[in-house]
């Protein structure tokens, strides 16, 4: 591959990197907000032992639970494309030997 492809390809993953970084911030702080209203729901069935401040918690649960897989998926691809983008990297410093 010539150096110049290979060029291409780390900055094709760089930019993808830098995306999913976002992209983590973003679920990072969604699944905070996300696990403190599940929290707050949990709470507030235990008090109110009604069935539909259960299924306001168990709804909670689950979206803080769909949150987390998400962000685990995000944060397994982006530890995908830095082990590529180091690969890239020593292409790039085979080939300027």
């Amino acid at each position: 591959m010539s150096i110049k492809t290979v060029k291409r390809h780390l900055r094709r993953t760089s930019e993808e990197i830098a995306s999913l970084r976002a992209e983590l911030v973003l679920l990072d702080e969604q699944w905070a907000h996300l696990s403190d209203e599940a929290d707050t729901a949990r709470l507030h069935a235990l008090v109110s032992e009604t069935p539909i401040s259960e299924r306001t918690h168990h709804w909670a649960a689950r979206h803080v639970e769909v949150m987390g897989q998400q962000r685990t998926q995000v944060a397994d691809r982006l530890g995908q494309l830095e082990g590529r983008q180091d690969e890239l990297l020593d292409q790039i410093s085979e080939l300027l030997r």
